[in-house]
């Protein structure tokens, strides 16, 4: 009996002391002011980076949104943006991403979403990578979390961020990838896939039923009217789009005019549309993969976003 209390009472006193060192610096129920993360991975430190009160404006995203950069939309929009793009996060996850922001932001100048096919899926089904404990708006969630032998081995680099020793992540967000897939594994392969690639003819959601446009709607109502609003579709290299006049393209086209349809019955918020069969989508030069661009088209993306929030976005052209 001795032994059980007494392993109770260690493991209270472990999570008061994880609650109060906070490893993940989330500011939930401890008395530490923002410090900021160490490097690591983005599902790690934008929990610290949602509720870091120098950024009024967000971009949310996955992978595919990591090159938009918050510099360029400061300049133009005279906002403060963060880049919370985590890489493999679905709708599900992106909207929980949001609902953080939005807790300690409660009113944004600017919100920019990230969209793409994984939008178009006929189910949104929780991954199993991403903490949702760690974004989940309840504290008892969060801590059944926070107490896994994955956060002690987190709290070393904790410490070093409270003395001032530590490697600190970018705060801004914004991660040029480059370098990663240029080094990567099967970057040549990629190349050629682009090349020489089968495109995708048959329908995996033959049903067209689209339960993330229902998703991006709650995202964009749970905003103030006052908040500027861009949904982006990335581009994405013609081998990796459906082939046209197949069913796989006839899904696209429905879903994406299901998601353009929630986003221009928002007043004043705009679509920048980089899909398509478009001369940006058809050079692989652009492009590390099927789906990832590079810094060339990253900068035009960019300015279109720029432009999509101050209001003057045109359609995409040839």
């Amino acid at each position: 009996m001795a032994f059980i209390v007494a392993a109770i009472a260690s493991l209270a006193a472990l999570a008061v002391g994880l609650v109060l060192l906070d490893p993940y610096d989330t500011g939930r129920l401890t008395p530490l002011g923002p410090k900021g993360m160490a490097e690591g991975p983005s599902w790690q430190v934008n929990a610290s980076r949602a509720r870091d009160p120098q950024f009024d404006s967000a971009i949310i995203g996955n992978s595919r949104a990591q090159m938009i950069e918050p510099a360029i939309l400061d300049e133009a929009t005279g906002s403060r943006f963060v880049n919370l793009s985590i890489q493999g996060a679905g709708p599900l996850e992106l909207q929980l991403v949001l609902a953080t922001f939005l807790r300690h932001h409660a009113a944004p100048r600017a919100i920019v979403i990230g969209v793409d096919e994984w939008w178009c899926r006929p189910a949104q089904k929780r991954g199993d990578k991403f903490p949702y404990w760690l974004y989940a708006p309840g504290a008892v969630e969060y801590l059944r979390g926070l107490v896994r032998y994955q956060t002690l081995e987190h709290t070393p680099r904790r410490f070093a961020v409270l003395r001032g020793g530590a490697a600190m992540a970018r705060p801004d967000g914004y991660w040029d990838y480059t370098s990663l897939y240029l080094g990567m594994t099967g970057a040549e392969a990629a190349q050629r896939r682009m090349h020489d690639g089968e495109r995708l003819s048959q329908s995996e959601n033959p049903k067209n039923v689209f339960p993330a446009v229902a998703i991006l709607k709650n995202m964009l109502d749970a905003l103030p009217d006052s908040t500027g609003v861009a949904v982006v579709w990335p581009p994405t290299h013609t081998s990796y789009q459906p082939l046209p006049g197949s069913g796989a393209d006839a899904t696209l086209r429905q879903c994406q005019a299901a998601l353009r349809d929630v986003v221009t019955a928002r007043p004043g918020a705009r679509l920048v549309d980089w899909s398509g069969d478009r001369d940006f989508n058809r050079d692989a030069a652009d492009f590390h993969d099927g789906t990832h661009y590079r810094k060339n088209l990253a900068g035009r993306l960019n300015a279109d976003v720029a432009d999509g929030l101050a209001g003057r976005a045109e359609a995409a052209t040839n």
